[in-house]
């Protein structure tokens, strides 16, 4: 997840402005495909979730054959000997062309630390339970 998205889920704006503040920073190609796509959608529609809205971006912009291949790196991705920094830097990377993996917060927390080293996944059992963001969860690993 790069610093902007972050910041926006950190305070809450991302569920519940995330598209609008996006799409207001659209132009070109991806403007007029914005603009095309709420044209067809019928008034007073429900909004769309970020989620939902990742996922048409990415169907539109990122070709199949490209996201098939993030998925999979997403899948493969474990931590190994990189530092937990360096792992979550390339987690929430590839994690946000794999949304559909990974629709809940719960699934996110839960793929992290399945991709962690042995050691830290042991001494992180009550993590997976617990109800810490994700946020709380990567500050965990790193104390550790």
């Amino acid at each position: 997840m790069d610093k902007c998205q972050r910041m926006l889920r950190t305070s809450g704006i991302l569920e519940t402005s995330g598209v609008s503040f996006t799409t207001f920073q659209f132009s070109r190609a991806a403007f007029r495909w914005w603009a095309s796509y709420e044209r067809c959608r019928s008034v007073g529609a429900t909004p769309l979730t970020w989620q939902q809205f990742s996922g048409l971006f990415l169907e539109k912009f990122v070709p199949q054959s490209s996201r098939e291949e993030l998925c999979r790196q997403f899948e493969q991705l474990r931590q190994g000997d990189m530092s937990v920094t360096q792992y979550e830097m390339i987690f929430s990377e590839v994690a946000r062309h794999a949304i559909w993996l990974i629709t809940t917060d719960r699934e996110r927390i839960m793929r992290f630390i399945d991709g962690l080293t042995f050691q830290l996944r042991l001494l992180m059992t009550r993590e997976r339970e617990s109800g810490a963001t994700f946020d709380e969860v990567v500050n965990i690993a790193h104390q550790i």
